[in-house]
């Protein structure tokens, strides 16, 4: 039964690492590059009238791709102001006449590898926010799902004795040691997602997600070293599922199981 069992995830866990090994590859590396950069957030801290002396260009627009979000509804239309710096700064100003945003070039370009890349945050999709939350909300179930059932498919292995070598006996064991972490980490980025699961659970589960509890809170060092080296060991355990995933199905190919 034991045998059975393990076979039946074996093959879940080969095809779950095709599909999202690679995903959550993504997610760690931009994970590492948000938490540095994070997505542009509302500012009214400048004066609308600081703004004009260096404009060099001026759009009416309703939405682009850092005021998607219904934060900005009560705002539009904006008009985007460019201004000539070094800095290739762009100021977003309300129909009130109220600065409500601004970015800058190197930060808008490290946010297509980072929170734009991490929450699948194209323009295209986060326009449409329930199909969007939806979307995300599925992809992170079936995500916590399947590296669940690689963790059930881990401790099986070690109680039937089977032993494996080289990179395979990494990612094993180094996914025994640190599954409740990271499975405790990719959860609560799902439970994220609903805000209607809990009362306030959206926040809270967040602040779990970011890390952003004490004693990590109060120490932004210690806490970015946590991110940063959770981040990176997902990321070699990620791409080392995919290595594993893809050699297996090439060995498969290569010599078929005789009927």
């Amino acid at each position: 039964m034991v045998a059975l069992a393990t076979r039946i995830l074996a093959i879940a866990h080969r095809w779950w690492g095709i599909a999202f090994c690679s995903l959550f590859a993504m997610w760690f590396a931009s994970g590492i590059v948000m938490h540095f950069v994070p997505f542009p957030s509302r500012s009214e801290g400048i004066a609308a009238t600081m703004v004009e002396r260096s404009s060099t260009e001026r759009e009416q627009i309703i939405c682009d791709q850092w005021t998607v979000t219904s934060e900005y509804d009560p705002d539009r239309p904006l008009t985007r102001i460019t201004l000539d710096d070094a800095s290739g700064t762009e100021i977003y100003i309300s129909r009130s006449g109220k600065v409500v945003l601004v970015t800058t070039r190197n930060e808008r370009l490290l946010n297509y590898a980072g929170s734009i890349a991490h929450w699948f945050y194209p323009i295209a999709l986060r326009r449409h926010a329930h199909f969007w939350t939806a979307m995300m909300w599925w992809i992170a179930l079936l995500a916590t799902t399947g590296a669940a059932l690689g963790a059930i498919f881990g401790l099986l292995r070690l109680s039937s004795g089977l032993t494996s070598e080289g990179l395979r006996r990494w990612h094993h064991v180094s996914g025994l040691v640190f599954a409740p972490i990271l499975l405790s980490w990719t959860f609560s980025g799902f439970l994220s997602m609903d805000e209607k699961m809990f009362v306030h659970g959206g926040e809270m589960f967040r602040t779990m997600h970011k890390l952003d509890f004490p004693p990590l809170s109060s120490h932004p060092l210690l806490r970015s070293i946590a991110i940063v080296s959770l981040c990176l060991y997902g990321l070699a355990f990620s791409l080392s599922g995919v290595v594993l995933a893809w050699k297996r199905m090439a060995i498969q190919k290569a010599w078929p199981r005789p009927d």
